[in-house]
């Protein structure tokens, strides 16, 4: 439930030593790249599920006939194609032209639902991200100056981001080259056919899977957001539900679940990964404890159900620019500033 506001005390609460500094791990879906950008990207260029990524690409020219039935599911039209010797040509063609159409999407210059979200975490959190749409890493990288952000992870690849083999390090694509060794980077891996889709030993996703099982078996709040684990893949959801099984905290946490599916469809798919009643199905990120505690979802979390002093409400008011968002959110950052660094944080180093 979302607590009601008492305008009396409306006040933001500074950061507190005896509050859980724990990550919130945010995993998104198509749904939420739909919900953040519903008129489609700055040129009004409209982003596809893999039910329209067919159409939205032209496929229907370059596909050999026996393959048009399954235009329209664009996952077993790739795997039917990864199969067949003779489509190799018209498998690289398609590969290339998804790559286009998605490395070519553009953010508008005004606030999106995805510089709420980035801004809504702290770098002790997380978000991992099944889209290869580069439009929240192209938001994020217009909040650098904030500094504090969350890590963000690419479970299924993505379009903006480059890698360098020889150096070890991921970038960003549209630099073209490697800044270490001025090297081109390479692309990360965006399609798999639905019955392999064996994400340990592909190098440049296995490290972001490693990443997110690390924060899912600590997290106190996981928000599921526009991702429905659909049965193609059932390998990320036996890897999530392993992941959550281990953490300790379990038997405390939530899981808040963004979608606009009936919430006993809802309830029925993701069943295995709630703990008794610890849950919420909402169906707008307006609606969530990111949007009401800002940069303070586990903190009031914790405040409110773990210690009976539930925090009022700091809701994220409309921005009209990005600088508004952080005039808005500096005192946010100023408290996190007089938190000594033992007790800002719960940052995951990785190996």
């Amino acid at each position: 439930m979302t607590l009601k506001s008492d305008p009396e005390k409306d006040v933001i609460p500074p950061m507190r030593k005896n509050v859980s500094h724990a990550p919130h791990v945010v995993i998104l879906g198509a749904g939420a790249s739909l919900a953040a950008f519903p008129k489609g990207d700055k040129n009004g260029v409209k982003l596809p599920l893999m039910n329209s990524l067919g159409n939205a690409i032209n496929l229907q020219k370059i596909l050999p006939e026996q393959y048009l039935p399954l235009l329209n599911n664009f996952e077993q039209l790739y795997s039917a194609l990864s199969k067949d010797p003779v489509a190799a040509e018209a498998k690289r063609v398609i590969e290339d032209k998804v790559c286009q159409y998605f490395y070519e999407l553009e953010i508008p210059d005004t606030p999106t639902l995805y510089d709420y979200l980035i801004l809504s975490l702290r770098e002790k959190d997380i978000i991992a991200t099944f889209n290869w749409d580069p439009l929240l890493l192209k938001c994020l990288r217009r909040h650098e100056k904030v500094k504090k952000l969350p890590k963000v992870v690419f479970l299924h690849g993505n379009v903006s981001v480059g890698l360098c083999m020889d150096c070890k390090v991921i970038g960003y694509s549209y630099n073209k080259i490697c800044h270490h060794c001025y090297k081109p980077f390479q692309s990360m891996k965006l399609l798999y056919p639905i019955d392999k889709k064996d994400y340990s030993t592909d190098i440049s996703i296995n490290g972001e899977w490693e990443e997110l099982k690390w924060y899912m078996q600590h997290a106190l709040y996981i928000t599921i957001f526009g991702y429905s684990a659909p049965a193609s893949d059932v390998e990320a959801k036996e890897i999530m539900l392993k992941a959550a099984a281990l953490n300790k905290s379990k038997v405390f946490s939530e899981i808040e679940i963004i979608d606009i599916k009936h919430q006993d469809e809802v309830e029925e798919n993701w069943d295995p990964f709630f703990y008794k009643n610890h849950y919420r199905i909402i169906e707008k990120f307006q609606q969530s404890y990111l949007w009401y505690h800002p940069r303070r979802s586990c903190d009031a979390f914790f405040s409110a159900y773990l210690m009976n002093t539930p925090w009022s409400n700091n809701p994220f008011p409309k921005f009209k620019s990005i600088s508004e968002m952080h005039n808005w959110i500096k005192p946010l950052l100023d408290d996190e500033e007089k938190v000594a660094d033992g007790n800002a944080g719960f940052t995951h180093k990785a190996k």
